[in-house]
């Protein structure tokens, strides 16, 4: 499977990501791409009343997935769509929301995002609190794909294994990991935590990350990065960037033959 991971620094502007967006899937197209993955919060970045997107988003029928719809089925890509706050619809705040959709355009699955960024960084930000503008998502998700078993999970998941131990055990081949990793959380954990979830547990992960300054508040860390279960990492740097990688899943078999942790473990 051929994958582009399109590394963004979104604004408030939906316009304005869509257009990226927009670029990246012509990108995708013209490298035969199988699948495009975008980071977290690609369509509107850093506005903290979300609940009017997500009112028109319920069904990913709003005027981003519409668009992502659209783009998927003009190139022939999958798209892995980051997040995008959709309404709970049970009285709760929106979930932060990771559609992946067809080569057609259809809906194939959603996760909501697990764990939400409630910490104080120390960044010019100084604290975050995702729990004020969204609600926890429940399960974590794995499907079915034309390349692989495909596993999915987004940013603060990345600090807690047992996620990607879930995802492990129904199957999962590859994680993809759309993320918006604060500059300096990513450079200090980054790349020691995607690391350590693809060795620990035999499988690709491919973490997708905004990367810049946002506002005058707001920056990311980039270095979106696939890891391979052995270790090895392709990855980008710093800037706005696409990193096309090709994903072999026969090395999952082979890695988890010669290190086969999955047999050896002794705690549930």
């Amino acid at each position: 499977m051929k994958m582009l991971l399109a590394q963004m620094t979104s604004v408030k502007d939906i316009h304005a990501n869509l257009a990226a967006v927009q670029e990246f899937a012509q990108q995708a197209s013209s490298h035969r791409c199988n699948l495009l993955v975008l980071p977290e919060m690609f369509a509107q970045f850093g506005v903290s009343d979300t609940t009017e997107l997500a009112a028109l988003e319920t069904h990913f029928n709003g005027p981003v997935g519409r668009i992502i719809r659209s783009l998927a089925k003009e190139h022939g890509v999958w798209i892995v769509a980051g997040t995008v706050p959709v309404d709970a619809q049970d009285g709760e705040r929106p979930k932060a929301r990771c559609h992946v959709v067809d080569d057609q355009g259809e809906l194939i699955t959603f996760y909501d995002k697990i764990h939400l960024f409630d910490a104080t960084v120390g960044d010019t930000q100084g604290s975050y609190k995702e729990s004020d503008s969204y609600s926890y998502g429940r399960e974590p998700v794995v499907f079915d794909s034309p390349w692989g078993r495909l596993g999915l999970a987004v940013c603060y998941d990345l600090r807690f294994p047992e996620v990607f131990r879930s995802l492990n055990d129904q199957g999962a081949e590859l994680v993809l990991l759309p993320s918006a990793f604060t500059y300096k959380t990513g450079k200090m954990h980054w790349d020691a935590l995607i690391k350590a979830r693809a060795i620990e547990n035999g499988y690709f992960v491919a973490g997708v990350n905004q990367t810049g300054q946002h506002d005058e508040k707001r920056q990311t860390w980039g270095h979106s990065q696939l890891v391979h279960p052995n270790g090895t990492v392709d990855t980008l740097v710093e800037d706005v960037d696409a990193l096309i990688v090709e994903v072999d899943f026969s090395e999952v078999s082979e890695f988890r033959s010669a290190v086969p942790v999955n047999q050896h473990r002794r705690l549930s």
